[in-house]
């Protein structure tokens, strides 16, 4: 059943199953951040402890990848997506059986350690077979399409938790993995020409890709630059619970309306995006959306910093700061991966390690350091547009 990349169908096909690789952690955190208030009572604790289960999910997504973009490399791309889709079903069913936040805490690490050694070979099965602006294309309509799992993950959570509690969300995302290990296994080939998979990897080796990478005084500052703007979207949505429901008390069952409002500008962001590739460079079309994102953040800023915040302001300003990363993420990526051909795996790997390292560190201090008011938030999502801006500036500059 395995479709030959040469068949047209073949772009569709792929796309559709790497969005649903790359949609497996929107998944296992959209779906269940309105029951974090419930999370915390079923446990007996408070909810900025209960937000750790999503930034510890950050900091294992991160070690996936780590590890994964390496492994990618030296065991083919299908055998590592299949093992990290394996162990991030299994552990999300053993969610459901935890009695203790501990236990919850512990495996959340697991299935996003498993969910990041899955994820990280999605943008490298493209790169393999295709490069250049398809490349961006591509990526930006596989982000397009994930970004539709956020826009209905919080409404899928919100009906399952009303239903049936919230141990359901982790049966249905172990569910989910079961359907995508079986179109990944019988759909989609292995990208990795066979002369190269090796299978066998030393820890010399391991880390020799990652200095190889890290030896590009330009590949670095871009890869900051990127990470620290896509991190504000990971930290906004560890806070998200406590800023609509706790703070400005809209009702869990209204939560997916205001989640979702940023889902749907990233669509339409992402789908102009597409069409702007077919004249601009990825890295122009890059720019514009840094500064977007860097109005945005400043107005945010402003926002919350006022005596009383408005829902309205609030709301307006998250919406257009993650909106503004249709622009970024897929063309910040390409513009990467483009720049290190030869190394795809280890430098995806880079690109999610960065930004989910720089997610789990601000979102676990945000969550650890709770002040009662929205101005840390604000204050670090206008800091991360900002040094994204200064530093990609600085890049473009850079010659190696």
């Amino acid at each position: 059943m395995l479709i030959d990349h040469s068949r047209k169908i073949f772009v569709p096909v792929l796309t559709l199953v790497m969005a649903a690789l790359v949609a497996m952690s929107p998944f296992a955190i959209d779906t269940y951040i309105a029951a974090l208030p419930d999370i915390a009572r079923f446990f007996g604790v408070e909810l900025n402890v209960a937000e750790l289960t999503i930034t510890l999910y950050f900091l294992g997504f991160a070690l996936g990848n780590f590890i994964g973009g390496p492994l990618s490399d030296s065991f083919g791309r299908k055998t590592v997506a299949l093992s990290g889709i394996a162990l991030y079903g299994f552990s999300a069913l053993l969610i459901t059986r935890c009695t203790q936040i501990e236990y919850m805490l512990a495996l959340r690490v697991l299935q996003a350690f498993g969910g990041g050694f899955a994820t990280v070979t999605a943008n490298v099965f493209v790169r393999d077979w295709y490069g250049g602006k398809q490349i961006a294309r591509i990526v930006t309509i596989i982000s397009m399409i994930i970004m539709l799992a956020p826009l209905f993950a919080p409404i899928i959570g919100a009906g399952l938790i009303h239903w049936f509690g919230w141990k359901s969300i982790f049966l249905f995302l172990f569910a989910f993995a079961v359907f995508l290990f079986l179109a990944l296994g019988l759909l989609i080939p292995e990208s990795r020409s066979p002369e190269l998979i090796t299978r066998r990897i030393t820890a010399k080796q391991f880390l020799q890709k990652y200095r190889l990478f890290f030896s590009s005084k330009r590949s670095t500052v871009l890869l900051v630059a990127i990470s620290l703007p896509m991190s504000g979207m990971y930290i906004f949505i560890t806070a998200a619970s406590f800023i609509y429901i706790e703070y400005f008390g809209i009702s869990q069952m209204q939560f997916p309306l205001f989640f979702g409002a940023n889902v749907v500008l990233n669509i339409l962001l992402s789908f102009i995006n597409t069409l702007l590739l077919k004249k601009y460079e990825p890295g122009k079309i890059l720019r514009f959306g840094l500064l977007l994102q860097l109005f945005s953040g400043l107005w945010l800023l402003i926002s919350v910093a006022v005596p009383q915040p408005q829902l309205w302001s609030v709301f307006s300003s998250i919406v257009l700061f993650i909106g503004s990363l249709g622009l970024v993420f897929g063309n910040g990526t390409a513009t990467i991966l483009n720049h290190n051909p030869e190394l795809a795996g280890s430098a995806n790997a880079t690109i999610g390690i960065a930004r989910f390292a720089f997610s789990a560190f601000i979102g676990s201090m945000l969550a650890l350091f709770h002040t009662g008011n929205l101005i840390p938030f604000g204050l670090v999502l206008f800091l991360c547009s900002l040094s994204g801006n200064f530093l990609y500036a600085w890049a473009v500059k850079i010659d190696n």
